[in-house]
């Protein structure tokens, strides 16, 4: 298997609207993507780097009473508790995108929910960030044109 079967994946499990599975196989693509660039480092360390360093802005939510960088909630709260305990908390939610398509949403909601909402747009940024990674460009060549990569 590769990270571009793991996008694959994701993307099919996106259309049959199987979010958190999409979301899961997106992870994995990330994590193994971070793995390619920062062989030496441990898992957490390499996912977050690589997520820290693939997007010029830095967002910092609060979830649970304290404030965490986006990367984190990916990798802790999203991309472990898919892994270990087969589903996000439920204190998670993804939130369908407004009419602005490209924009990645973040609500930390207050009271009453106290739910941490994520856009569906946070799916396809993972995706891109994983397909423009130079470890990758071997996976994502177009065959009509070798410096085209799929986004």
């Amino acid at each position: 298997m590769s990270i571009k079967t793991r996008v694959e994946d994701s993307l099919y499990l996106w259309k049959n609207e199987r979010l958190e599975g999409a979301f899961l196989s997106a992870l994995v693509a990330v994590a193994s993507t971070a793995k390619r660039r920062y062989p030496n480092l441990r898992d957490r360390e390499a996912f977050e780097l690589f997520l820290k360093e693939s997007h010029s802005f830095r967002i910092g939510v609060e979830y649970r009473g304290e404030m965490h960088p986006i990367e984190h909630i990916f990798y802790k709260w999203l991309r472990c508790e898919l892994v270990h305990e087969g589903g996000i908390p439920v204190d998670i939610e993804f939130m369908p995108d407004k009419d602005d398509i490209g924009t990645l949403s973040v609500r930390a909601g207050g009271y009453p929910e106290y739910i941490l909402k994520l856009s569906h747009n946070w799916l396809h940024h993972l995706i891109h960030v994983v397909t423009a990674a130079p470890e990758n460009s071997h996976e994502f060549m177009s065959p009509n044109d070798e410096s085209e990569t799929i986004s």
